[in-house]
């Protein structure tokens, strides 16, 4: 296994930058895998994000990096020197600037560009050498799916990090990025496909992957791609792709046979004077009820703000309203029973930094300074997914069942995430498509908060812009207003270098 792990090693270094043919055919040949054992061992130790291993980078995050786009944070100065050096890392970033990923900006993020070729590089492996191993065929077939589905997992986030939202312009003309579908070596780096080619090749990956694993089931813990959270993955694809049919028809798919909510009313409220406490939440493995799939992460940007000092970026005043109701944080700390919308207690660790109490979403918590870190699919994204289908069908076609469905969804969801006892928790009715469709965008943003980079994928989704303003430490102050042209991300800037092929966004 040890000559398997350096051959995916070396591959993956070979296609991410495009630095030639250093890999000769005999030596892959020698090392190639052969059997399904280890395939498996592929997968979970490289296909599948691992953050202590050395091979997927051991320690990088892709799965909630982007929040530092949008409007859920906000800038609070710089405190100290070493507030200073954060600020700097995380700046040209905060304010949409072309040089996010040079060294003149924020430096190379192996999370926006690297992180997930590694994990296509494994699947492509997987992908290759698959019909040839020896072993039982199911498990053999089943593997075969999770590869296909997590390929497609990997390109939905890269599609969404680099290229346009599929619904503004054309998808048929605008870039994305590189398809590389096979474990080859190539000595000349490949250039970018199409948002429409990308989203083509994702739909047709998990299609086809969903319905091998259906076909060949094997009972796998929630740490494993099955069938049902394939389907619950499609159902994003489609609403990306506003194909409102197949979203509906796919999250009925998963809601056939489960449908239950992690009902937050049953949860005792966290004590926030506690040193230490318990911090339970929809993403909790002790509370699995509504988990699809989940996968551990590294450290993320919100643990490195919880310390003495305030820190450069904290939750906005825009979120914490909407989460809060309202209520300021330190009366949240003190009064908890103020806050109605449950979600804006679970939700959140809470830092006490110099009086001045921050918000950082990340769910869920074992401890405020030991994060039971993880991120994947959960029920509620499913219901949202298919509440947002429904009221777009509603406003298309003014067929009234459509809205009726999307209310008992939007009011289910929420029955689970206010306080039922509150004299603002009441059934929501309301008969305007646009109305209806303004209350879910809140809901969407409050319920996926800190999640699978949701929130900077919908700003793109829904054509939205604001204005970030930055302190550095000798009080300058900096203003940005994000364009739609700055949706796409840069290239990164050690890509460009190593694979001439890659044409650069134009973000004017």
């Amino acid at each position: 296994m040890k000559k398997i792990y350096l051959y995916i090693g070396l591959l993956l270094f070979t296609f991410a930058y495009g630095c030639g043919d250093f890999l000769e055919e005999s030596s892959q040949d020698e090392i190639r895998p052969s059997t399904v054992e280890d395939l498996e061992q592929i997968l979970q130790g490289d296909a599948y994000y691992n953050p202590n291993s050395t091979a997927s980078g051991g320690g990088a995050n892709f799965f909630s990096i982007t929040d530092i786009f949008t409007d859920n944070l906000q800038c609070y100065g710089v405190a100290s020197n070493a507030t200073q050096n954060l600020y700097e890392s995380r700046d040209a970033k905060f304010l949409w600037r072309d040089n996010m990923f040079t060294d003149e900006g924020d430096g190379e993020d192996a999370a926006y560009w690297k992180d997930p070729y590694r994990g296509i590089g494994a699947c492509n492996v997987i992908l290759d050498f698959i019909g040839e191993m020896t072993g039982d065929e199911v498990e053999r077939e089943h593997i075969r799916g999770e590869a296909l589905v997590l390929r497609a997992y990997y390109y939905l986030h890269l599609v969404n990090f680099f290229g346009m939202p599929y619904n503004n312009g054309d998808p048929s003309t605008n870039l994305a990025v590189p398809l590389q579908l096979t474990s080859d070596v190539v000595s000349e780096g490949p250039s970018r496909n199409t948002v429409q080619e990308v989203y083509e090749q994702i739909e047709g990956d998990m299609l086809r992957g969903y319905q091998l694993m259906k076909e060949n089931p094997k009972v796998k813990d929630y740490f494993r791609i099955g069938p049902e959270a394939a389907a619950a993955m499609l159902t994003r694809v489609y609403l990306y792709m506003e194909n409102w049919d197949k979203t509906i028809a796919y999250a009925d798919s998963v809601l056939s046979t489960r449908q239950a909510l992690l009902d937050l009313n049953t949860l005792e409220l966290p004590d926030f004077q506690a040193t230490s406490r318990a911090r339970l939440s929809v993403m909790s493995e002790d509370y699995p009820t509504e988990i699809l799939w989940v996968r551990p992460y590294a450290k993320n940007f919100y643990q490195d703000q919880l310390g003495v000092n305030k820190m450069p970026w904290a939750v906005s005043d825009d979120l914490s309203e909407l989460m809060l109701g309202g209520v300021t944080p330190m009366a949240a700390v003190m009064q908890p029973e103020l806050v109605h919308d449950l979600r804006g207690l679970f939700y959140f660790a809470w830092a006490n930094a110099s009086g001045y109490y921050m918000l950082c979403p990340d769910k869920p918590y074992s401890d405020l300074y030991n994060y039971g870190k993880t991120q994947g699919l959960r029920l509620a994204e499913v219901y949202l997914n298919k509440i947002e289908a429904c009221i777009n069908k509603f406003i298309e076609t003014g067929d009234d069942s459509y809205r009726i469905q999307a209310l008992e969804d939007l009011n289910y969801l929420r029955q689970h995430r206010y306080r039922t006892d509150s004299e603002e928790w009441q059934p929501l009715d309301i008969q305007d498509g646009e109305e209806l469709m303004t209350i879910y965008k809140q809901e969407r943003r409050k319920e996926l908060v800190g999640e699978n980079n949701h929130r900077w994928f919908d700003i793109r989704r829904f054509g939205e812009t604001f204005t970030h303003i930055a302190f550095a430490k000798e009080g300058e102050e900096v203003e940005a207003t994000l364009r739609t042209s700055q949706y796409a991300l840069p290239i990164p800037q050690d890509a460009l270098n190593q694979n001439g092929n890659l044409k650069q966004n134009v973000r004017n």
